[in-house]
């Protein structure tokens, strides 16, 4: 990788401005960067988190801004000169070198980098060529798998953790590229996989094929680059309404992905041409604990004869998403995007409505390489080994036991798949505690190391208030999911008061060996351990 970046290289005449109240953000933008959509959005975000200061520094042409112009040159031979500032923020107060040595990474809010090209052809390109500004401070917020990013401001390094955001310049890349970005930053060697790279791999030269307005990357160019990362792409295509129709709703495809810490992206349409789409990167959502629509849904999943549960996706609010076109870290609604409606014509066929257009076309989630089962199927597998369980469960004295066979056998079993290494989920059965802070009592060894998915049983009540839960059941990752039940994939699973581990029989009358815990009550969810 390029050891020396926009973000970490050497600035030159550094400006140190105050930005606090009445500083106005719209004036600074206005005057010397052209009024650009997202640069306010980031400076909105900086307002929010109550930024002090900014530094402001001159580049020189870095190696990946080097690399980006002499691909411009190529594409557009009147390229004449680029200028890159890069803008830094911190809580902190203060007006020299020194307060800015003095400054912890606590108070770095982020950075932005803004690139102006000079091309006669198109006239003049300003944009945000990068930027990582910390997520909002709320509490619902959930954002998993985001990276620590390097910046030097005058000399000095600061981190920021977060998803990495960029504009599209429309000439060498468009929004594919820039959502690629920030969803390969997940599983690239070098982390910032660059936009040469992406080109190189689908045969884009800016000669023979070039980039042109309306013709950017098809779907599979883009799972070709995420595979060259290193993703496992999981793809879903809602073009057309007869063949989307029993497909599985794309909030989950995009929520399998996000809640174990992997991005999707999403591509829609922004007009009645459908050659004519948008791609925007998802990396987080918002957890909504009042939300009433678990109990208004009919849309319950169900696997073989009556058993029915609750998806924990259904108390998204909003995803946490990056817009190249207006910025970074925005919450859109998880209902506000949706596939195009289909009705039944007067032959029985399906077909789209006529007045139906900005639709949600492709959905590409992502998981690792080496995972061989995407979080839909892990759910569906891991309730049908639950249901499997509970009819064996050796003391429903207990009131735990007898509640979560009740949820159980009245459908309101909430599950959540989440993807977690084995050396995690160790962790978290060391640091959860039961209602009355009790620990287990019994060590599990989780064999083989790797990926495991994590399939945690709650009831809404206590899902929603308490972020905590009644029981689990683990599985391996890298198994291929079969059409019938495969004890192959199966580790273990823990009800109240037992881990239960399988201990043979058919696969149709599976029989468990249940060995004490501890605990007979419920525990942290996953990520939600309070002695962390």
């Amino acid at each position: 990788m390029m050891s020396d970046l926009a973000r970490t290289t050497q600035g030159e005449k550094p400006h140190f401005i105050d930005i606090a109240r009445p500083f106005s953000n719209f004036g600074l933008i206005e005057e010397s960067f052209e009024g650009i959509l997202p640069l306010r959005r980031i400076m909105s975000q900086v307002r929010q988190h109550d930024g002090q200061t900014m530094v402001i520094e001159e580049l020189k042409e870095a190696p990946d801004l080097a690399q980006e112009n002499e691909d411009i040159k190529i594409r557009c031979p009147s390229f004449k000169i680029s200028k890159t500032h890069r803008l830094s923020f911190f809580t902190k107060r203060f007006s020299t070198r020194r307060g800015l040595s003095n400054a912890t990474e606590e108070e770095f809010i982020g950075y932005a980098i803004v690139k102006q090209d000079a091309i006669p052809d198109y006239g003049r390109v300003t944009r945000i060529y990068e930027s990582v500004i910390k997520p909002s401070r709320y509490v619902n917020n959930f954002i998993k798998g985001d990276k620590e990013w390097t910046c030097s401001i005058v000399g000095n390094l600061f981190k920021v953790k977060g998803y990495i955001y960029a504009q599209q310049n429309a000439i060498t890349n468009v929004c594919a590229h820039v959502a690629l970005r920030t969803a390969a930053s997940c599983f690239h060697k070098d982390e910032d996989m660059l936009y040469r790279e992406m080109n190189e791999l689908i045969g884009i030269d800016h000669v023979k094929r070039k980039l042109e307005p309306g013709k950017g990357l098809d779907t599979m160019e883009m799972v070709e680059i995420l595979s060259k990362a290193g993703a496992s792409c999981i793809v879903a295509d809602y073009t057309n309404p007869k063949r989307h129709k029993n497909r599985a709703p794309f909030q989950k495809l995009v929520y399998g992905s996000i809640e174990s810490g992997f991005p999707a992206i999403v591509i829609f349409e922004t007009a009645e041409n459908t050659d004519v789409c948008h791609a925007i990167p998802i990396f987080g959502h918002t957890f909504n604990d009042d939300t009433w629509v678990y109990k208004a849904e009919l849309s319950y999943f169900k696997v073989g004869s009556g058993m029915h549960y609750i998806p924990s996706e259904s108390w998204t609010s909003t995803y946490i998403a990056h817009d190249d076109n207006y910025g970074s870290n925005f919450c859109i609604p998880r209902m506000y995007l949706h596939v195009r409606r289909y009705c039944n014509a007067q032959n029985n066929e399906v077909k789209g409505c006529s007045m139906d257009y900005g639709n949600v076309c492709y959905v590409i989630g992502t998981l690792p390489r080496e995972v061989r089962m995407n979080a839909i199927q892990a759910e569906v597998i891991g309730a049908d080994y639950l249901f499997t369980i509970l009819p064996q469960l050796p003391n429903l004295s207990d009131v735990w036991p007898t509640r979560l066979c009740y949820y159980a056998g009245v459908n309101q079993l909430v599950l959540r798949p989440i993807l977690i290494r084995s050396d995690d989920y160790s962790r978290h059965l060391s640091n959860i505690r039961g209602w009355k802070r009790k620990k287990f009592e019994f060590e599990i060894e989780i064999e083989p190391e790797g990926w495991l998915w994590l399939i945690e049983l709650s009831v809404p009540e206590l899902f929603s208030s308490n972020k905590r839960k009644i029981a689990e059941v683990v599985l391996r990752s890298d198994v291929e999911p079969k059409s019938q039940r495969d004890f192959n994939s199966f580790l273990l699973a823990r009800v109240p008061g037992y881990f239960a581990l399988y201990s043979g029989g058919q696969a149709s009358n599976p029989n468990y060996n249940f060995i004490p815990s501890g605990i007979v009550d419920h525990v942290e969810l996953y990520g939600c351990e309070e002695s962390m």
